[in-house]
């Protein structure tokens, strides 16, 4: 089965905000942030279940080279992205329920 993964607007702010930090300290590399995202949602698209609950009903994936995690939750045969974290961000921005 393959699932549909959808951002909620908040998660592609976060993702966009990340690339535009990235892009500044170094061409190109927001764009490679932005490719391990969608690399990142291929897999949840493939087996979201892979990765343990952490939170009520939210797990994440750690997104590769980068310091950053993707939040999310599974509703039917969706992956709803809800957050794009930094592993330094205050708990308090994680999803809780």
């Amino acid at each position: 089965m393959t699932y549909h993964v959808n951002f909620e607007l908040a998660a592609s702010r976060d993702v966009e905000m990340a690339f535009e930090s990235y892009e500044l300290r170094h061409t190109g590399l927001g764009a490679d942030f932005l490719r391990t995202v969608a690399m990142a949602a291929d897999l949840l698209a493939r087996d979201p279940e892979r990765f343990a609950i952490t939170r009520v009903s939210f797990r994440w994936i750690k997104l590769r080279r980068f310091p950053f995690a993707l939040h999310y939750r599974i509703k039917g045969d969706t992956v709803l992205i809800v957050a794009c974290l930094h592993f330094r961000q205050s708990p308090t921005r994680w999803p809780q329920a």
